[in-house]
This record gives C-alpha cells, sequence and structure tokens, in this order.
C-alpha cells in the first residue's frame, strides 16, 4: 500500500431501519497506525457505521475499501479474517464459559469440532493478554465469565479483539465501564499497538478521553456526516458540541440549585456499618441528605456497586444497618426498597433495568403502576406521563409502543432513568447513569439530577467518570477494596487528589494473588 493511501476508506455509505434513515452518504477513511475518534449523539449513527465496517450490518448503498481493495462483509468472521474486528458497546460473552474460552472463541485454529485444542497454552496466552492490563493478578483466566463484575467484562471484550491481531479494531464505548486507571492501561495498549502499525476507530462520549488519545476525528448527526477527519489538534470542546448537538451548551453540569438560607437539610439516609454476604465489604457507614448529591468513586473493584447494590437489597448484606428519615429500614429486598421509595438505576441496564422485548412505554411505566408484562395502562394521564419523559430525556424512537430492543444503548439508559424517575422516589441511587449516553443528553440528565435534589430528593451518584464526579456532587466518598477510604466536599475534590485516595489511601487488605503457575496448576485439577 502507498504511505499516503487510506488503510480503511467508506464511500456513500447510507443505511435505512424501516423509516429511520440511519446513515446518509458517509464517508470515512483511516490510516495506517492512528486513532480516529467517531463521535455524535445517540442515534447519530456512529455505531451502524462502525457495524457496517466491521461485517455487522450491510450497507444499503456504498463501498468499503481495505488496503486498496473493494471489500464487502456479510458477517463479523468474514471481517476479522480481513484483519478487522470490533468490540461492541454491549457484551457479547458467554457467562457459563470460562475467561480463556471467551477470548478464543472465534479463534478458528483453536476450536476443532467444537472441542477445545492446547488448552495450557490458551491459559498462558490470556494471563498474557491479562498483563497487558495489569489484571492477571484480579482476573483468572480460568474463571467463569458470568462471576466477573461489568468492568472486567469490559477487560475480557477488548482482550478478545487484541487476540485476533487485527489491523483495524474498533472500540464501541470501550472506556464505559472502565475506571480512570483501567482506561489508562487500555490507552496504553492503544498506544503499543498503534507504533506497530494498528489503527483504531474509537466511538465514544468522554471527550476529555477523545483529546488525549485521537489523532483526528469525524463526526456524525442525525445519520449525516457534519466533520469528517478533523486534525484532533485543530478541535476544541466548544467546537466538538456544536458540531454534534447542532446548539451551544453553556453549563455542562447542569446549574445547582442554591438551598434556601437558614434551612437545614435533613437526614435522608444512614448506613452504619454495612457488610456484604460475601465479606467484601467491611462495616461502611455514611450519611445523605435530602437535596444532597453524594458521590461514590473508586477503582473498579473497590465496591461502589456492591455497596449500593446492598443498600438497595439486590445483594444481601450480613452486618450493619439502615436508617430512611430516621426509623431503621429493615427491609431486605428491591421490592421493599421500593416500598420505602427507593430507587435504583443499575449499572447493566440491559440484565437489571429493562425488559428489553416490552414496549418503552410499558418499560416506563412498570415501577410506578407496578404493571406486569401482559397489563395495560389503567390510565390515560400515566401514558402522558411516559410520554413528557420521553421528550424531556430526548428519547430516539420511532413509537413509544416499539419494544426497548429497538433503542441504542444510550436511549435505553434513558427509559431505565424515566422509570425511577416517574416513581418519584425520596432517595435515588445511580450507577453509571450517563454511560453511553451522549453529550447532549447527559447535560440534560444533569440539570434533572439537580432539579429533583432541589426539590428535596436525595441523590447517590456512583460514576467511574470523575469529571462528573467532581462536577455534579456536594460530597464524595472513596472507596477502597470494600472500605472507605476517604470522604472529600467537591471544593476540595481533584481529580489526582481522588485517585491517590482510591489507590493508596484507607485500609489496606491483605491478599494472596494468584500466579500463572497457580492457575495452570488449578486447570490441571480443576
Amino acid at each position: 500500500m502507498e504511505k499516503n493511501k487510506p488503510l480503511l476508506k467508506t464511500s456513500g455509505i447510507s443505511k435505512r431501519f424501516g423509516v429511520v434513515q440511519a446513515l446518509s452518504n458517509v464517508e470515512f477513511e483511516l490510516f495506517n497506525g492512528e486513532v480516529h475518534a467517531l463521535m455524535g449523539e445517540n442515534g447519530a449513527g456512529k455505531s451502524t457505521l462502525a457495524k457496517i465496517i466491521s461485517g455487522v450490518e450491510t450497507p444499503d448503498d456504498g463501498c468499503i475499501e481495505f488496503e486498496g481493495e473493494k471489500v464487502s462483509f456479510s458477517d463479523p468472521g468474514q471481517a476479522i479474517n480481513s484483519g478487522i474486528s470490533m468490540v461492541m458497546q454491549e457484551f457479547n460473552l458467554f457467562p457459563d464459559l470460562s475467561v480463556y474460552e471467551n477470548v478464543f472463541m472465534g479463534h478458528k485454529d483453536i476450536f476443532k469440532s467444537g472441542f477445545i485444542i492446547k488448552k495450557q497454552e490458551l491459559i498462558k496466552r490470556t494471563y498474557d493478554l491479562l498483563k497487558l492490563f495489569n489484571m492477571e493478578n484480579q482476573i483468572n483466566p480460568v474463571n467463569k465469565v458470568v462471576n466477573l463484575s461489568v468492568a472486567e467484562q469490559q477487560i475480557i471484550e477488548i482482550l478478545r479483539s487484541v487476540s485476533y491481531d487485527s489491523k483495524v479494531i474498533i472500540l464501541d464505548e470501550p472506556t464505559a465501564a472502565l475506571s480512570s486507571n483501567e482506561t489508562e492501561r487500555l490507552f496504553s495498549l492503544i498506544r503499543k499497538l498503534k507504533a506497530q502499525g494498528v489503527a483504531f476507530i474509537i466511538v465514544s462520549h468522554r471527550f476529555n478521553e477523545i483529546f488525549e488519545i485521537s489523532d483526528r476525528i469525524t463526526v456524525l448527526r442525525d445519520g449525516s456526516l457534519i466533520v469528517k477527519g478533523e486534525q484532533m489538534k485543530n478541535m476544541t470542546e466548544k467546537k466538538l458540541i456544536n458540531a454534534m448537538v447542532g446548539r451551544e451548551i453553556k453549563e455542562f453540569y447542569g446549574e445547582k440549585k442554591e438551598k434556601p438560607e437558614g434551612v437545614v437539610a435533613k437526614k435522608a439516609i444512614k448506613v452504619d456499618g454495612i457488610c456484604d454476604a460475601t465479606g467484601y465489604l467491611k462495616g461502611i457507614s455514611f450519611e445523605a441528605y435530602e437535596g444532597e448529591i453524594l458521590g461514590i468513586a473508586g477503582l473498579v473493584g473497590a465496591g461502589r456497586t456492591e455497596l449500593v447494590r446492598c443498600i438497595f437489597g439486590a445483594d444481601k448484606r450480613s452486618k450493619g444497618k439502615i436508617y430512611i428519615d430516621g426509623n431503621e429500614y429493615k427491609g431486605t429486598s428491591p421490592t421493599d426498597a421500593v416500598k420505602a421509595r427507593m430507587a435504583m438505576v443499575p449499572e447493566n441496564r440491559k440484565t437489571d433495568g429493562l425488559i428489553l422485548e416490552m414496549q418503552i412505554l410499558l418499560n416506563s411505566l412498570i415501577t410506578k403502576s407496578g404493571i406486569s408484562s401482559s397489563s395495560r395502562i389503567r390510565h390515560k394521564n400515566e401514558r402522558q406521563d411516559c410520554l413528557d419523559m420521553i421528550d424531556k430525556l430526548r428519547i430516539k424512537t420511532a413509537h413509544y409502543r416499539n419494544p426497548v430492543s429497538s433503542l441504542s444503548g444510550g436511549n435505553q439508559q434513558k427509559v431505565v432513568l424515566s422509570k425511577w424517575l416517574l416513581a418519584n422516589p425520596k432517595i435515588l441511587i445511580l450507577d453509571e447513569p450517563t454511560r453511553g449516553i451522549d453529550i447532549g443528553a447527559k447535560a440534560e440528565i444533569y440539570n434533572i439530577i439537580h432539579e429533583v435534589a432541589a426539590q428535596g430528593m436525595c441523590i447517590i451518584l456512583v460514576s467511574s467518570e470523575l469529571p462528573e464526579i467532581i462536577g455534579m456532587c456536594d460530597r464524595i466518598l472513596i472507596l477502597k477494596d470494600g472500605a472507605l477510604a476517604a470522604e472529600i466536599d467537591q471544593k476540595d475534590a481533584t481529580e489526582e487528589l481522588i485517585i491517590e485516595y482510591a489507590s493508596f489511601g484507607g485500609q489496606e487488605r491483605s491478599q494472596s494473588e494468584s500466579n500463572l503457575s497457580d492457575i495452570l496448576e488449578e486447570s490441571l485439577h480443576g
């Protein structure tokens, strides 16, 4: 290939899904050893273009050139064999298989007649891949994927794509479930592969990361090309926002509503010495107040999700007490929590937050109305409440009676949020509420969070995005290894300070770490 010719090029790509024009005459170029950001709001067509390039979808019009030749992929396997692989936003793992089986599942030379060969070699190769993330002591190659956290599953998806030795790797929201620590490890890996000539397409909503890792950027809006291959050095955050949403967003993290002078906030919830059934959470205690946005930060595996799931009753607690409005709360299940006017937007919307084949309308009303998948809406005003929420959160859908599975990942997340906002809780727990959400919708959701907090709702916000934690929260709890490492006020919060506490502060937990020889020995006898 000529030095200045693109490694990958698309021309006139168009794609329609029913009445929705997902892409219209889109052009795109990718060169050897570059990181090319692909950005736009939810529904802009980013993931559709990525799926067409990787063989998941076929275009209605247009063509793809790879290494100077026209190509046409009818499935992802053909793209992988040609040197193009993709990490999807929604995980595509086999939960009951081991980590190493998932990593090498698509390698035809490894699986023959349904039986795996060279087991020990694959375990070692998986271990070596995990070392790229410094996760070899946290993730055991022989463990089942079902036992991994969402962040750990994201890492497995990325490593599976790396294992193909692809010339082009497409990453769709690769850092959505990763903490800043894991993100930096991913970026180090990208830079290493980039130096070897591997090219990356990154679909993301995280501005700071895009500006840090990308060489050029293409922006789509409503399926059309707005910015084509602009050098990142010529792009500013303001230009990027305007290109994506077509309007200026002045207060990205929303406007905090000032509390009336002389009014003392009432304690909404008190958590006293809570421990989970696995013994990972170590007697965590804190308080949160009406009208407050309390942030919970920490690295992957710190116990953030475990803590809020334990409070909500999604996971059992072994010790500790919870008090709501000063009274001891003895509920032990999500049903009890809902009755106590507590709500939780879960980290994994696909498995815990939605009934994917149910209508968008019914998903939104399932908590408020107590309806089942076969029930009907009882009141017209309930339907209107849902429609108002669809409009307020800008949920992009052809019709509110379509199944939630028809929506993009970001729009699915908005439906989960609408479900709980319509239930009008006193305490709202948000676990990664803007994961996979575009820049315009994020700003709107931030304003909604401030709005309900100003009305007295207590917000507990878990996020791996440190700018989000600092920009949104009044106080921040920092967890490390299942324990509370620190509590800081927003005015004192910096990314560096949070990372320092999350990495080194708090109680140190002694834990024997498995090494490669232990893992291989276990696999031989287990």
